[in-house]
């Protein structure tokens, strides 16, 4: 029983570790996204016309070497494609462009803070098929999560939290975007394992996304920086991101992998700081701490009383 016990607390702690990496490559993403589109003047839509393909392509060809037998049985299985077509819809589309469309209306920074609201509502959609009420633990995490994130997304200026109605509907969308991409691809994980998953859901995505924004239609001046960036976005901010974020969520589980995915807003800034030398405050300390403690609070497990007097026996 014991042994059990560690074998599974080692693996929640590996996929812990997985989606804090998942939040670092998301983050990285981020930052090139801001270049890509402050710098280099490129349209969002643009963007992920390149960058959710490119992906698709990448995570295709190493579930084909990787996992070849699965693929193909996950591509013949109606049940799998139908979730897939899910996941890509409503999972990693809608996330981007429900933040792309929610800044739009308002800031980024806004943006950041809605999405994590999704948080609030992960929780409660966990709790409900769970028939269980929401744990101490995770009550915590969450308003350390959010907390952290609004100063971190603010610089502890609420008054930069413009919410429009139009933003206000974005960014429930947004929300709900960022509990597709945790929640529904969690069965599949573990019937499928993350490079079959990630690769299905990413080529949906990528067929949808070339269809409606055809890149080829417009005409944009490629230059090696712009090549540079968006490789980078492609291999560290979308494969990688989502390989360690799905294979977190297969090994830790959704509510963790939501909460410890917090700490995308301290990676970003960490980032932001060394690459563009963005000032760092004292709200975006303080937020770190929080978001921090929120990952320390979800990695600690209690033991159990039994397992505390069999120590002190």
């Amino acid at each position: 029983m014991a042994e059990g016990r560690n074998i599974l607390r080692r693996r929640i702690l590996q996929g812990i570790l997985l989606v804090a990496l998942g939040g670092v490559c998301w983050a990285f993403s981020g930052t090139c996204a801001q270049l890509l589109t402050a710098v280099y003047g490129l349209e969002p839509g643009w963007v992920i016309s390149i960058r959710v393909p490119c992906a698709a392509v990448l995570f295709v060809i190493v579930a084909l070497v990787r996992d070849r037998e699965n693929l193909l049985a996950a591509v013949r299985d109606p049940r799998t494609i139908l979730a897939m077509v899910l996941f890509a819809l409503f999972g990693i589309l809608l996330t981007q462009y429900g933040y792309l469309t929610a800044i739009s209306y308002t800031n980024a920074g806004t943006g950041t803070v809605m999405e994590r609201f999704g948080l609030v509502l992960l929780t409660i959609l966990v709790c409900v098929t769970s028939r269980r009420l929401p744990h101490a633990r995770e009550v915590i995490g969450v308003i350390l999560a959010i907390a952290g994130t609004v100063l971190i997304a603010t610089k502890g200026n609420l008054g930069t939290l413009a919410i429009p109605p139009e933003a206000l509907f974005w960014g429930f969308m947004l929300s709900c975007g960022f509990v597709g991409y945790t929640l529904l691809p969690e069965k599949m994980l573990q019937k499928w394992g993350s490079f079959v998953v990630t690769a299905l859901g990413m080529s949906i995505a990528g067929i949808v996304v070339l269809a409606y924004e055809q890149p080829w239609a417009r005409p944009v001046e490629i230059t090696p920086g712009i090549v540079a960036a968006l490789a980078a976005m492609v291999v560290i901010g979308t494969f990688l991101a989502y390989l360690f974020f799905l294979q977190g969520v297969k090994e830790a589980g959704s509510m963790r992998a939501g909460m410890v995915g917090c700490i995308e807003p301290v990676a970003a800034t960490v980032i932001s700081a060394v690459w563009l030398g963005t000032a760092v405050t004292w709200a975006d300390i303080v937020g770190m701490v929080l978001i921090l403690s929120m990952v320390v609070l979800v990695t600690v497990q209690p033991k159990k009383k039994e397992e505390v007097a069999r120590e002190t026996a």
